[in-house]
């Protein structure tokens, strides 16, 4: 909301003994006069004349504004959530207002006002109160629709205040921006990726047959190289040639696979021919052969397998051996294969690190946040008021000075006459935080309130959600100083309110009822029977609202003190001279 803005111009007593004309008034002034007792007349706007204000029964003149302002507000401190529950919409409104004629100057007098836009606040923020919960957060033109025709035609105020011109403009909040966005960012990569996924796949397609063609072409030139080296591949040696004309910067690598070769060939022949002459020698000895055929039994006999090997069959000639002796065909002792591990062996297995340890220490908390509803009668006459708004002040100070306390406590103020209207939006309190200021109206309906509260408590228990907090049951002080007008008919709605199947943010309710109160309505609307007091039948109204006052800032503050420091149990005494009011009855 903008800067305060004054229609009362100036405040002045009417004098007795005039010694000249009576002071001119511009144009677009009206002059009000008021007596002492609170009757408020306005003579078409005109000041009296010097010898009507000598026996004039009234004691102060008033100069009133008539004329028109414009103004734009932002509502950011109720914002209105969509359809889903979790997104919420920016909305802003320009407005002009102007006092509704001499009959709107003698109401706007009479009502006290002297800033005229917390009403015009007030009547906006509780007439487009839900209505963002029809609309999806896409569709903020269609709420902007809706607003703009729940405001179109003018409003004239009991205060005597016309609000008229309304223009509402809606978009969605920075998160929800955010949100939007990204969505958006999503459907238009969505939609490129459509349109590039016919090239990309012609390219993927294109790519496959330039593979198939040039592997194609590689299984023939292997082939025609296989052909053209086929006589070469028969024989090691010829192998080796092949590796040196291919390679032909590693003659080292070609001349170590020959010695390589040669050290084969002589271990294979040294084996076949320990075998042939352990063969040689069995035929000796049994009388098979003669000694003097060995050496070209030995040649014929193994020249094959040297040939085999690469060779050229000839072997290398060798003593006679003693045909006594050890037996040279004896298998040679080969290292043993891998063995078992030795027992009590345990294999060492590395871990992949799975992420940061957890601290061993205890978590750390965060203190929970409870809401707190303070519905306050404004059927009241004034003296009750005074004494009502002289304790919300102090409850508002006290909060503003102790920032731990306000951190972890949201106060709503609500004004229940024959409607119940905001008069402070759920807040953090701090210094910047606007006192609440209670306005005397007519009538008295429970209902209307209990039907207030329960959007109003669910919408505010999401928003608060969302800013990450933790949040405790609601808590509703119900403060009444008369009977309903519509009798025990509110019941219906306070169990809409209260029944937690019905409803997930169910609130504790606290009633004080004094004046004329019925201590059996009181004592239905205490959710808990220990939650419901009444005044003493002896106690003046204007003594007992000021009990209740100072009930309100003890209890609003010690619970919020307990809050702060962990604990979160709720606990509560009468105020000064009330009982229970089941003990009332």
């Amino acid at each position: 909301m903008t800067e305060p803005v004054s229609l009362i111009v100036s405040q002045t007593p009417v004098p007795r003994m005039a010694v000249g004309p009576t002071k001119a008034t511009e144009p677009h002034l009206a002059v009000v006069y008021a007596t002492a007792s609170g009757e408020v007349a306005c003579f078409e706007g005109r000041p009296m004349k010097p010898s009507q204000q000598m026996f004039s029964k009234y004691r102060t003149r008033y100069e009133v504004d008539l004329r028109a302002y414009q103004r734009s507000a932002v509502l950011g401190r109720n914002p209105l959530v969509s359809r889903d529950g979790v997104h919420a919409f920016e909305v802003t409104v320009d407005f002009a207002f102007r006092i509704d004629g001499w009959k709107g100057a003698e109401d706007f007098v009479r009502s006290g006002l002297r800033d005229p836009l917390p009403v015009v606040h007030g009547h906006l923020v509780s007439l487009f109160h839900g209505a963002g919960q029809r609309f999806a957060i896409e569709d903020s033109f269609g709420l902007q629709h809706h607003l703009n025709q729940l405001c179109a035609q003018p409003v004239v105020f009991q205060e005597g205040l016309k609000l008229y011109g309304c223009q509402v403009h809606v978009r969605p909040d920075a998160k929800s921006l955010t949100h939007l966005e990204s969505l958006i960012e999503a459907g238009r990569r969505e939609h490129l990726g459509a349109a590039e996924h016919i090239p990309n796949k012609g390219a993927v397609v294109r790519q496959a047959e330039i593979e198939a063609i040039q592997q194609q072409a590689q299984i023939e030139a292997t082939a025609r190289q296989a052909d053209a080296l086929a006589d070469t591949f028969t024989t090691s040696d010829g192998l080796i040639r092949h590796y040196l004309i291919t390679h032909p910067h590693d003659a080292a690598g070609a001349f170590e696979m020959r010695r390589q070769l040669e050290e084969a060939r002589a271990a294979t022949a040294e084996l076949q021919n320990q075998r042939a002459l352990g063969l040689f020698q069995v035929m000796a000895e049994k009388g098979l052969i003669q000694a003097g055929d060995l050496e070209q039994m030995r040649q014929q006999l193994t020249g094959t397998v040297g040939r085999a090997t690469g060779g050229d069959g000839a072997l290398p000639p060798l003593t006679t051996p003693q045909l006594t002796g050890g037996r040279p065909w004896d298998p040679p002792q080969l290292p043993p294969a891998d063995q078992s591990p030795a027992p009590g062996y345990t294999p060492t297995v590395v871990s992949p690190t799975v992420g940061p340890s957890t601290p061993s220490g205890p978590l750390a908390r965060t203190a929970p946040t409870a809401l707190i509803y303070l519905v306050v009668d404004e059927s009241l006459d004034r003296a009750c008021l005074d004494e009502l708004q002289r304790g919300l002040d102090a409850l508002h100070s006290a909060l503003s000075d102790a920032p731990d306390v306000s951190r972890v406590l949201r106060l709503g103020v609500l004004g229940m006459a024959a409607t119940t209207e905001q008069r402070l939006s759920l807040a953090e309190v701090g210094p910047g935080t606007r006192t609440p200021l209670l306005v005397g109206r007519r009538g008295l309906s429970y209902s209307q309130a209990f039907r207030t509260l329960r959007p109003l408590i669910g919408q505010d228990v999401t928003v608060v959600k969302n800013d990450g907090a933790q949040v405790l049951r609601p808590i509703v002080y119900f403060l009444t100083g008369g009977a309903p007008d519509e009798g025990a008919a509110w019941r219906s709605d306070y169990h809409d309110l209260t029944d937690t199947d019905r409803n997930r943010a169910a609130p504790h309710l606290i009633a004080l009822g004094f004046g004329r109160a019925e201590a059996q309505a009181v004592r239905g609307v205490a959710t808990r029977p220990e939650f419901g007091f009444m005044a003493a039948p002896h106690q003046d109204a204007a003594s007992a609202a000021h009990s209740c006052a100072a009930f309100l800032r003890d209890s609003v503050v010690s619970y919020g003190q307990r809050l702060a420091s962990g604990e979160a149990n709720f606990s509560i005494n009468p105020p000064d001279g009330f009982r229970r009011a089941e003990d009332a009855l």
